[in-house]
């Protein structure tokens, strides 16, 4: 099954541990749980207004096309979180906007979610937090190495959304097989490439973000742009046995990343079918979901807090049954 780009961007994940992966940056939770802080230029120290910030739990990524949480009058900004745990603060400037995207650190802006700041909330509790120093908007340089012949797709610094009709934040590569995402912090970053008919794969051709080689972003442009190499036969291909659904309603198998919650691969059904084939990039564990028309369903557990990890092998051909 291809992974149609403009349909693979969500139905958010089930809620989970704040170590494994969440559904999407929830701002209006009405759980009284906060974090607050400032938003200043790191150079002129003058407060940035307009600036999103995201709260996210530890290790998951989404980013979404609107933001419900922007910094106001001198840089304040109070974000919501849906209870209890920790998070991660990411701040994206507008798209025309001097500033870079960064995930927040303990010293300043990094493009590695392992090494920003951790905030522990408890239920109900407001967190004062060290304020956001922003830097310039700088620019990941990249070609694809044309031998798999995959300049047909997108790259972005997160895994999609699904549903999205317009990705606002991932960058379609070039005829050429060039790209540029000129939004970001002039830090280190991992960048994901999708493509129509290859599995998805981070740089360094991987499906764990956290282990993902990363490429400099650099103020103005580099001059010598990173060669994403990508692996086109090296995946593993996952059939899920499925129950007899309702004949004609649609549904997917939806593949994430166990570490990160990132979707990693997905597989669409119309009802005739009594099983499904999804491909990811080899050497990663995924958890599977079945947004199935009667119901969700998760392979060994019934949220992805608790579903079983399947380990995706390069080359695998692997059977699950979720019948």
């Amino acid at each position: 099954m291809r992974w149609s780009i403009a349909a693979v961007v969500g139905v958010a994940m089930a809620a989970v541990a704040t170590s494994g992966a969440s559904a999407a940056p929830v701002t209006d939770a009405g759980s009284g749980t906060a974090i607050t802080t400032r938003v200043f230029d790191r150079a002129t120290g003058e407060p940035v207004k307009g600036v999103c910030v995201l709260a996210l739990p530890v290790l998951t990524f989404r980013l979404p096309n609107a933001c419900a949480t922007r910094s106001g009058g001198g840089g304040r900004v109070t974000v919501e979180v849906p209870g209890p745990g920790q998070y991660n603060l990411f701040a994206l400037p507008k798209p025309d906007s001097p500033y870079g995207a960064q995930w927040v650190g303990p010293d300043g802006g990094t493009g590695r979610q392992q090494e920003a700041r951790r905030v522990t909330l408890a239920t109900g509790e407001t967190k004062r937090v060290n304020q956001i120093l922003l830097d310039p908007r700088a620019t990941i340089s990249g070609v694809l190495d044309m031998r798999n012949n995959d300049n047909d797709g997108l790259v972005s610094i997160a895994a999609p959304e699904l549903d999205l009709h317009q990705e606002k934040w991932s960058v379609p590569v070039g005829a050429d097989g060039t790209f540029d995402i000129d939004w970001v912090g002039p830090y280190e970053w991992p960048v994901l490439f999708r493509s129509q008919d290859g599995p998805a794969q981070w740089s360094g051709r991987v499906g764990n973000r956290l282990i993902a080689e990363v490429v400099p972003a650099v103020v103005g442009g580099s001059v010598e742009p990173y060669t994403f190499r990508t692996l086109r036969f090296r995946g593993a291909a996952i059939r899920v046995q499925m129950a007899s659904l309702p004949t004609g309603l649609p549904g997917r198998v939806v593949l994430y990343n166990s570490a990160t919650g990132d979707v990693m691969g997905v597989g669409e059904f119309d009802g005739s079918q009594s099983s499904v084939r999804a491909v990811v990039i080899g050497g990663q564990q995924v958890k599977i979901e079945c947004q199935c028309p009667d119901g969700t369903r998760w392979y060994g557990g019934t949220s992805f807090a608790d579903a079983t990890p399947v380990v995706a092998a390069y080359y695998a051909g692997i059977n699950i049954d979720m019948r």
